[in-house]
């Protein structure tokens, strides 16, 4: 009975271990998360793509429309919470089901982590890839949160797209300082931007999205020459889109004008 005892004993530790998660518990400086759907035998798919603090969306939902697609800024604090419910969930521990046959038209999904671009875990689920009980509990609440973090990240990119259009355009503010008139003039179209000014200013570079949020939208200005040299810098934008009007580096009144 005692041998017995022992025998049962390390089944169960042996078997504890197996189901211990590899993930590290904090999260590791990178990780690349992937969801791609497959429609079958339908003309339709999804693919997203989180990586460098970047989430890329891909959606063909069928027929002969073009495949909508959009990207968006991913915060730490967004992807550590979605980190920590693969780690909550043992993601690298979720298995599949025996296979019973094959359906040739089904349509699946799957979904992977890659650790600082060393170790990968991935789980695909559909008739082909079946899931039950706890592993198909695991594997759908790591599917929610996913779904979660894609549709806040969706409204943000139509947050940016929305304030990136307004902002297009060349806009001028004037003034007088010692009796003295001065103006200030920036040109955005489509990442590249323009900046002119009297006194004598001209600097000329192009622009990305940094963050948006509201009537707030950061750029980033990149590749630049002319007056204030060839640094990266932020320049933070409030739009009041009632006004038609901007505020730019803390300088208000900026107007939309004709481009010359």
């Amino acid at each position: 009975m005692k041998l017995f005892g022992i025998m049962l004993l390390s089944l169960f530790l042996i078997q504890s271990c197996a189901a211990q998660t590899q993930l590290p518990a904090e999260m590791p400086e990178k990780i690349t998360i992937y969801l791609n759907k497959s429609g079958g035998m339908r003309r339709a798919y999804k693919k997203v793509t989180i990586d460098e603090g970047v989430l890329e969306f891909e959606e063909l939902r069928g027929g002969t429309q073009a495949p909508q697609k959009w990207s968006a800024n991913v915060a730490r604090e967004d992807l550590a919470k979605l980190y920590r419910v693969f780690v909550e969930n043992q993601f690298d521990t979720v298995e599949n089901d025996e296979r019973k046959g094959i359906v040739y038209d089904a349509g699946s999904e799957s979904i992977s982590i890659s650790i600082n671009k060393l170790k990968s875990f991935g789980v695909t689920y559909g008739k082909n890839s079946p899931l039950s009980g706890k592993n198909l509990e695991r594997y759908l609440a790591v599917s929610r949160a996913l779904d979660d973090l894609i549709a806040k990240s969706q409204n943000a990119a139509q947050t940016t797209g929305e304030n990136e259009k307004f902002i297009q355009g060349t806009w001028r503010v004037t003034g007088e300082n010692g009796g003295y008139g001065w103006f200030l003039e920036w040109t955005f179209q489509n990442g590249n931007f323009k900046q002119t000014g009297y006194p004598p200013i001209i600097q000329k570079g192009k622009y990305k999205v940094l963050s948006t949020a509201g009537d707030r939208i950061t750029l980033e200005l990149y590749e630049q020459k002319g007056t204030f040299g060839d640094q990266k810098r932020e320049l933070l934008i409030l739009l009041d889109k009632q006004a038609n009007q901007l505020t730019i580096s803390g300088t208000k009144g900026f107007t939309r004008t004709a481009e010359r």
